[in-house]
């Protein structure tokens, strides 16, 4: 017997401890190959694929993010590998194996289980990059299918970066292993745990710290997103943590304290199992609801995002073609006849147009950031020409009367008010000034956003009229659009008429900017899945790793447990109730933070997004419960096995 035969036989004697281990790495492998098979392809590097380079930027940004999970991830599982076999390194220790010796078992160890995950990751990563370009090529929609080449730097990144980090975090391991003393290895597991400590000050800021996060978020909005979304992160991670740490402890006090529930069935094993365990379960509850939070939004965010794109276009962009004249009297940009002829020649039914002209007037409005008055332009419209258009488009009309006026901007997604209710605003117009009465704003837009017509200000007919008495044709602006109908599979059509403008920037077609802007939704959600996959499987398997690191013991209590006369299936409920408070009491505070961010993300788009956010949470669920019944069958198997 030798260390290295000594290090590979201890590996397969905890073949089922290294299992979810073992495949999540494989996985982090695999994934991590993919991307830098791509990144590093010379067609990328050589900018020959159409949007190449945007896609290579999101790949290396999940990298980056896999790499630093990844460190977390098996800094976790090697502790958590080891904290089990200090009795067995104690034993060792004891037999006469050196110090020196026992580092190098488990360096061993670490190492061999550590090359045989990469090398099957990339071989694993090498096996399926081919899929993963033609699935790139389609989303692409590219005349020629990316090549497959064999591409050394992906090989050279990802064994090398995996090995180094590896080696490194082994070293941090050894570390902790090599300077314990014999006696606290062998005593490690005989040490009594105590009733954990609760602090009711701890309580109150774990409540205090998730409140302030949720109404941050709850009240979320386009202009102040950039300044709250780091202390939303803050204060979610110091309520989660001392939620954990604390207030579940109090309440598992609280429920041992009911006798006549804790005197039920097996309610006094599993709640007293559970209240001197859940010292060591905070750190993994507050860990796996996190990365479950993470997983539900990053995951949520991508897919409603994308499904919510249609609208989202319909939104910002009101006609499917639309243009503005800057001199009312003539048509320069394009001429609508060309218009129509296009759509008609193509089959495009055209369901409404809209021509409307309006004065170009200037106002002072508020700088959105600070605040002092700036000159600014927008298009003066009359009443029924607002109302017409905005019926067109099922929006509220104006009521208007006098000397009132309605602003409207543009970007529902922006909540920032220019103007209030009962303010005195002056409109300049040529040589002209009138002061109006502003009976508020609206954030949608009726007419294409372009130029002169990016903001609206609505008033009366009988004032429009007296106001544009005297101003000439030629020095007032013509907006003009087309809505029609099937009007996403218009892109040729849309080129075609773009091709056709004399200045395409006064012209906007939606099909081109919405199949842009789809193809790159397509594309971070077809990557963002990769990575979250990744993370449940990792999350996984922190909880696998913590079911099966403590078997050895487990098997001890419920061999004394079934002499003392339980039957088998009574412990099959003592151990499918532990297993289930360590899956889904995390999933279900990882849930909630991701429905508040799901109504944050509703705010910033303006949708409601119950329908697909209920979608995410269900399939999310679905793959925990998987997950679950086939640890517990595993788990239940092993430790009712050893029943004699």
């Amino acid at each position: 017997m030798n260390i290295r035969l000594l290090a590979k036989r201890n590996i397969q004697g905890n073949a089922q401890r290294y299992l979810a281990y073992f495949f999540s790495i494989v996985l982090s492998v695999s994934i991590f190959f993919i991307y830098a098979s791509f990144i590093f392809h010379p067609d990328v590097v050589h900018a020959d694929i159409p949007g190449g380079k945007l896609i290579s930027r999101g790949l290396i940004a999940a990298e980056i993010v896999i790499i630093i999970f990844s460190v977390f991830f098996i800094a976790y599982s090697n502790a958590a590998f080891i904290q089990p076999r200090k009795k067995e390194f104690g034993l060792l220790t004891l037999l006469g194996m050196s110090k020196s010796q026992l580092r190098k078992l488990i360096y061993l160890e670490q190492t061999m289980v550590s090359l045989i995950s990469i090398l099957i990751g990339v071989g694993l990563g090498f096996l399926f990059s081919k899929l993963f370009l033609m699935a790139i090529s389609w989303l692409l929609a590219v005349e020629q299918p990316i090549s497959f080449v064999f591409v050394p730097e992906a090989f050279i990144y990802t064994i090398v970066g995996f090995i180094l980090l590896f080696q490194l975090l082994s070293l941090f391991s050894l570390f902790h292993i090599g300077n314990a003393e014999v006696v606290d290895l062998l005593k490690d597991k005989q040490k009594p745990k105590k009733t954990p400590f609760v602090s009711k000050w701890l309580i109150a800021l774990s409540a205090v710290c998730l409140s302030i996060s949720y109404y941050l978020a709850c009240t979320l909005s386009l202009n102040n997103s950039y300044i709250r979304v780091l202390p939303i992160v803050f204060f979610v991670l110091i309520g989660t943590y001392f939620l954990f740490s604390q207030s579940i402890v109090a309440l598992c006090s609280r429920l041992y304290r009911k006798k006549k529930s804790l005197y039920g069935g097996t309610n006094l094993i599993t709640q007293t199992n559970l209240i001197f365990n859940i010292k060591d379960y905070s750190r993994l509850f507050f860990l796996t609801s996190i990365i479950t939070a993470v997983i539900l939004t990053a995951a949520g965010t991508l897919f409603m995002f994308s499904a919510d794109l249609k609208k989202q276009g319909m939104d910002n962009i009101p006609q499917s073609i639309g243009w503005v004249e800057n001199d009312a009297s003539i048509y320069s940009v394009i001429e609508p006849s060309a218009v129509e002829n296009a759509l008609k020649e193509d089959g495009f039914k055209i369901l409404y147009e809209v021509n409307m002209t309006g004065v170009p007037i200037t106002h002072m409005l508020p700088h959105m950031r600070r605040g002092e008055p700036n000159e600014n332009r927008s298009l003066l419209i009359s009443e029924s020409n607002y109302n017409n258009a905005a019926a067109l488009r099922k929006i509220e009309p104006a009521k208007l009367s006098g000397k009132e006026a309605l602003y409207i901007f543009p970007y529902g997604g922006l909540d920032y008010q220019f103007v209030h209710k009962g303010e005195q605003k002056e409109l300049h117009f040529g040589n002209g000034t009138i002061q109006v009465t502003m009976v508020g704003q609206r954030n949608q837009s009726i007419v294409a956003p372009i130029k002169a017509a990016t903001t609206l200000m609505v008033v009366d007919d009988q004032l429009y009229h007296e106001i544009t008495a005297d101003v000439p044709l030629k020095e007032m602006a013509r907006v003009r659009g087309y809505e029609v109908k099937d009007w996403e599979e218009s892109m040729e059509t849309s080129s075609e008429i773009e091709q056709m403008s004399n200045n395409h920037n006064q012209l906007q077609t939606r099909a081109p900017i919405y199949q842009e802007m789809k193809q790159g939704s397509i594309l971070i959600l077809f990557i963002g899945l990769f990575v979250s996959l990744l993370f449940f499987i990792v999350q996984g398997s922190m909880m696998y790793l913590r079911v099966f690191t403590n078997l050895e013991d487990k098997k001890i209590q419920i061999h004394a447990l079934h002499r003392l006369g339980l039957t088998k299936k009574e412990i099959r409920q003592i151990l499918s109730a532990e297993i289930r408070i360590l899956f889904f009491a995390p999933f279900l505070i990882g849930v909630i933070h991701a429905i508040v961010a799901y109504v944050a993300l509703s705010n910033l788009l303006g949708s409601n997004l119950f329908a697909y956010s209920a979608m995410v949470i269900a399939t999310y669920f679905l793959f925990q419960l998987l997950y679950y019944q086939v640890t517990k069958k595993m788990y239940e198997r092993a430790v009712i096995n050893s029943i004699k």
